[in-house]
């Protein structure tokens, strides 16, 4: 039976379930709760102690976020007690999450029995079993379609300390809204504030959690066919699209040429404002859904054209934009997705 992860069912789960947890993946007679409590830089949790005498010393948290792990992590920094082993506990480790537990060499533990444990003489990696926190009344996440408006305004411009007004101006949400929305992506320590202004607490991280949420099939994309290929059926298809006044703008490996000339590629992936059936019959482009070499997208919401600009006369959408479809396309989109982070979306820590 799937159980919501509130923060007291987490807790209390933790405590019955954790030694056990332990024990059999550290193949253990025993592991005891004790009442040993070791300081660290955020006040980690009184500990566990196994049928060897090794301390282990965790942090429980209700998400496996990126912006959580990375807490958790500085909390779990055990200054003074090298022999202690820290250990983040949550309901159900996220790709996201792990990807940042890997980063930051961070031991971590689901309730769902998965793990990634190394320690002197230890490796433990378990993967495969399902969610068991999985809740109906999920909360609504900070990167919805129109929610996610947010986070693109702050990507784009992570320097800046934001007021909440000028976040709705930017994104066209209601103030209300947009209080939502902050509020969420604070409680998943993804930001700084500092009086009524915030920012990014790392822009990086905003973005990995971003892209564990983001779904490219939420869009309304129609394969098609066109005559042409690569580049020159991008600038083909976009001065078709500017004659028939049609609001576009490139994504996918397309945009990757054009952003940086990443590689040669098949597919053009470009969004439209409107429906795709509509435009495809005003560029009398022949629908194909096998072997297709044109997606016309149809955004779910029109916030993906914020932060749109002119790459020699080719209009793309945002980097940011431009990455997460990436995340979700073939060829080498892959390859290309990360190109993008390296070279342009490489923002390390957090803005002075």
């Amino acid at each position: 039976m799937f159980m919501q992860a509130t923060a007291r069912s987490v807790e209390r789960e933790a405590l019955r379930r954790l030694p056990q947890l332990l024990a059999d993946l550290l193949d253990e007679s025993s592991v005891e709760l004790v009442e040993e409590q070791v300081s660290s830089g955020g006040g980690a949790d009184v500990g566990l102690r196994d049928s060897r005498g090794r301390l282990w010393v965790y942090e429980i948290k209700t998400s496996s976020g990126p912006g959580q792990v990375e807490r958790a992590a500085e909390q779990l920094k055990l200054d003074g007690h090298a022999d202690a082993i820290p250990l983040l506990v949550v309901p159900f480790m996220s790709k996201a999450g792990s990807d940042a537990a890997d980063r930051l060499k961070l031991n971590w533990i689901d309730l769902s029995g998965n793990a990634s444990i190394r320690a002197e003489n230890l490796v433990v990696w378990v993967q495969g079993h399902p969610n068991q926190f999985r809740s109906p009344g999920r909360p609504s996440s900070p990167f919805a379609p129109r929610s996610a408006r947010v986070a693109r305004a702050l990507l784009l411009d992570p320097v800046r300390w934001w007021r909440q007004k000028d976040l709705a101006a930017a994104t066209g949400l209601d103030d209300g809204s947009v209080s939502r929305v902050v509020r969420r992506l604070d409680d998943e320590m993804l930001l700084e504030q500092h009086d009524r202004e915030l920012r990014p607490r790392s822009p990086g991280l905003l973005l990995d959690a971003w892209a564990q949420d983001y779904r490219f099939d939420r869009h309304d994309v129609l394969a098609a066919h066109v005559s042409g290929t690569g580049i020159e059926l991008v600038r083909s298809l976009n001065g078709r699209l500017d004659a028939l006044d049609v609001h576009h703008a490139f994504t996918g490996l397309a945009a990757a040429w054009v952003l940086d000339q990443f590689a040669s590629f098949r597919l053009t992936t470009v969004y439209v404002d409107g429906d795709p059936r509509d435009v495809a019959d005003r560029l009398a482009i022949r629908v194909a859904p096998t072997g297709a070499n044109v997606q016309l997208v149809g955004p779910d919401d029109i916030g993906v054209f914020l932060g749109e600009e002119d790459r020699d006369g080719i209009r793309c959408v945002s980097t940011v934009q431009v990455y997460l479809d990436l995340l979700h396309l073939p060829e080498r989109a892959g390859e290309a997705a990360q190109h993008l982070r390296d070279r342009q979306l490489n923002w390390h820590d957090t803005p002075a």
